[in-house]
C-alpha cells in the first residue's frame, strides 16, 4: 500500500499543529519528545496550516476515530463479548479485560492512524497545502512520530489498560504509586 508524501506531508504538519498547540501552553505530553531541531520544523510546519484546516482536521479526525472505534465496539467487542461471556455475572474477569485490551489496541493501534490518514487529506485546504514544503528529514520526523504512537498505544493496551482495571476488580492495595494509578484510572473513567 504505496502513500504519497503529501498524505505523510499532511498528517505531519497536523501533528505539528497540535503538538505546537501543547508546547505553547507549557505543557509536555509524555512520550512525546523531539530535540530542538525537531521542534523548530514542527514549528514551520505547524504555521504552514491554515486555522481553518487545523479546525477542520480536528472534527473530521474526531468523527472519523469515534465511527471506527463505535465499529469496533458493534462489530467485534459485543458480539465476541456476548459469544464468550453469554451470562454476564459468571464473565471471568481476566478474560473480559484481555477482550478489552484487544479491543482498545485495535481502535487505537488500527483506528487512529486510519482516521487520521482519512482526516488529513479531506481537511487540508489549498492554503495549507501551498504552504507546506519537503524537507530531506520530514520523513524522519513523521517516522519518530508514528514509532511514538505505536509505543504509546502498546504501552496503554497491553500494560495500563489490564492492569489498573486488574487492581481496581481485585482492589489491589499496591502502595502509593499503584493506588496513584488506581485514583488516577477512576477520575478519568
Amino acid at each position: 500500500m504505496g502513500e504519497t508524501v503529501d498524505g505523510r506531508m499532511l498528517r505531519l504538519a497536523f501533528w505539528a499543529d497540535i503538538m505546537m498547540r501543547i508546547k505553547d501552553a507549557g505543557m509536555k505530553w509524555p512520550g512525546f519528545s523531539y530535540t530542538d531541531a525537531e521542534w523548530a520544523r514542527l514549528e514551520r510546519l505547524a504555521d504552514a496550516v491554515a486555522p481553518v484546516d487545523a479546525g477542520r482536521f480536528k472534527f473530521v479526525n474526531a468523527a472519523v476515530f469515534i465511527a471506527l472505534a463505535a465499529l469496533a465496539m458493534f462489530s467485534g467487542f459485543l458480539p465476541l463479548a456476548s459469544e464468550l461471556f453469554p451470562v454476564p455475572a459468571e464473565t471471568p474477569a481476566v478474560a473480559f479485560l484481555a477482550l478489552l485490551a484487544a479491543t482498545c489496541f485495535v481502535v487505537l493501534g488500527l483506528g487512529l492512524p486510519l482516521s487520521t490518514r482519512i482526516a488529513a487529506p479531506l481537511s487540508a485546504g489549498v492554503g495549507t497545502r501551498g504552504n507546506l514544503s519537503v524537507l530531506a528529514y520530514d520523513a524522519e520526523l513523521w517516522s519518530k512520530v508514528v514509532f511514538q504512537m505505536r509505543r504509546i498505544t502498546l504501552i496503554l493496551c497491553g500494560f495500563l489498560v489490564p492492569g489498573a482495571l486488574l487492581l481496581i476488580a481485585y482492589n489491589i492495595d499496591g502502595g502509593p504509586i499503584l493506588t496513584a494509578l488506581k485514583w488516577a484510572s477512576w477520575i478519568a473513567i
